[in-house]
């Protein structure tokens, strides 16, 4: 084909739609977006050309951030906002200036600015602390603090001296009422007794009534107490007798038991004493039959044995005869 008549389809020219979008950020739930200026082709979280504004739709008011100066330059461009982004305008007033509708200055909620961790610290103390802190001693006074303290004590002793003398004055001008209300006192003073008299006799019976009724009472609680107490101890004694009863019963019990053993086990002895009794006469009676028999032996070979000794010298008086003979 000739050169002329060649196409490249691929290098086609189209325009491009631009869209100011949100691209949504953070965890499930917890969302929050940016502003972006970006290709309408692209996807939500792709890739944007320029960022513009912030929306975090969780925080109380909602966060808005929009930089005004390039939203104004893309809308005048010709992107175009979406539905969520245009309000998010409205609310800031960009889309109301870029269209010349009135209420420009939109109706953003802003949120409080945050107190200074310091300040609400410094406002607890002297809510607890109150106005009675002590001032700074030593270095840390300044000298306006000090004048103020030397006037302070100037003026406390200048009118301690005004009122010293206001008194002797006053003194001196009471003087003779003073000697009149002396006179006075002494028959006030009597009356007074009179009527603390009279007063206390009625009160000492009104008394005397009251400890009565209170010494009744305390009779009557010490009463119960002593009963209940004798009950007490009553119930107590039985159920020391009831045990020493059945410990006296067990007692008794071990003691017969321990008596059958021991008869038994004299009985075993004495039969083994028996035997053993009986074993030792038979032995005696064998060696006594055994001695008598030795006795009978010995009698019968003593006259054998007399009348050997004597043939023997008979025997040597021969054998010394027919020695000399020869």
């Amino acid at each position: 084909m000739p050169a002329a008549r060649q196409r490249n389809f691929w290098e086609k020219t189209a325009p491009v739609a631009v869209k100011i979008k949100l691209k949504r950020l953070g965890k499930i739930r917890a969302p929050y977006y940016r502003i972006v200026v970006a290709d309408a082709r692209t996807k939500r979280d792709g890739r944007a050309i320029e960022e513009i504004g912030k929306y975090h739709p969780k925080a109380e008011p909602s966060f808005i951030e929009v930089n005004s100066e390039r939203a104004q330059h893309w809308l005048s461009v010709g992107a175009q906002p979406t539905d969520p982004v245009r309000k998010i305008f409205e609310i800031t007033g960009d889309w109301q200036k870029f269209k010349g509708l009135p209420g420009a200055e939109g109706t953003l909620k802003m949120a409080a600015p945050k107190e200074d961790r310091k300040e609400i610290f410094a406002a607890a103390v002297k809510e607890n602390m109150g106005d009675s802190t002590p001032a700074p001693k030593g270095k840390g006074r300044s000298a306006a603090a000090k004048d103020s303290e030397a006037t302070a004590e100037k003026s406390g002793k200048a009118a301690a001296k005004d009122t010293g003398s206001a008194k002797a004055e006053s003194a001196k001008a009471e003087s003779p009422k003073a000697e009149s209300a002396k006179a006075e006192k002494p028959a006030k003073a009597k009356a007074d007794q009179q009527d603390k008299a009279k007063s206390g006799a009625a009160g000492d019976a009104e008394s005397g009534a009251a400890e009565d009724a209170k010494d009744d009472a305390k009779a009557k609680d010490t009463a119960k107490d002593s009963t209940a107490k004798d009950s007490t101890a009553k119930d107590s004694t039985a159920k020391e007798t009831a045990a020493k009863e059945t410990a006296a019963k067990e007692t008794a019990a071990k003691d017969s038991t321990a008596k059958d053993s021991t008869a038994k086990a004299s009985g075993a002895a004495k039969g083994g004493t028996t035997k053993d009794s009986t074993a030792k006469d038979s032995a005696a009676k064998d060696s006594a039959a055994k001695d008598s028999a030795a006795k009978e032996s010995n009698a019968k070979d003593a006259p054998d044995a007399a009348e050997e000794s004597a043939a023997q010298p008979e025997a040597v008086a021969a054998d010394a005869e027919s020695a000399s003979g020869d």
